[in-house]
C-alpha cells in the first residue's frame, strides 16, 4: 500500500485531496504545517507527500528544503493558491510537480498515479 502525507493548514483541502482517493489502496496522513509534517516524516515512510506552500509555523518551501535534504527518496508535489513565485520556487527545489489551487483535479490525480506508479484507471477501477 502507497502511504500520502497531506500538508496543508486548510482542513477543507487537506479533505479534499484525501477524499479523492478515497476507494484507492492509498493511507494517507495528515498534518497542519510544515513543522507537523516533519514530525510525521520522522515516524513513518511516505511515497509522496503534497504540501501547500504558504502556512503558519514552517511555510511549505522550508519544509520541502529539510525533506530533500533528509529524506531525498520521499516524492514531493507542492500546491499553492498564492504568487505563481512560490510554485517555481519549489520546482526549482527539484520536487515532482506544483499545482496552483483550485486544483485542476484530472491533472492533480493523474500525476499522483504517474508518481506512485499506479496503473492509469487505478482511480476508475477504485
Amino acid at each position: 500500500m502507497k502511504r500520502i502525507l497531506v500538508v496543508d493548514d486548510n482542513v477543507m483541502m487537506r479533505k479534499l485531496i484525501v477524499n479523492l482517493f478515497n476507494q484507492a489502496a492509498v493511507e494517507f496522513d495528515e498534518a497542519g504545517d510544515g513543522s507537523e509534517g516533519l514530525s510525521k516524516i520522522s515516524e513513518k515512510k511516505y511515497d509522496l507527500i503534497i504540501t501547500d506552500i504558504i502556512m503558519p509555523k514552517m511555510e511549505g518551501i522550508e519544509m520541502i528544503l529539510e525533506v530533500k535534504r533528509t529524506y531525498p527518496e520521499i516524492k514531493i508535489l507542492a500546491i499553492s493558491g498564492g504568487e505563481p513565485f512560490y510554485l517555481y520556487m519549489a520546482k526549482k527545489l527539484g520536487i515532482q510537480g506544483t499545482f496552483n489551487k483550485p486544483l485542476d483535479l484530472h491533472g492533480f490525480t493523474h500525476a499522483v498515479e504517474e508518481i506512485l506508479q499506479l496503473p492509469a484507471d487505478f482511480l476508475k477501477a477504485s
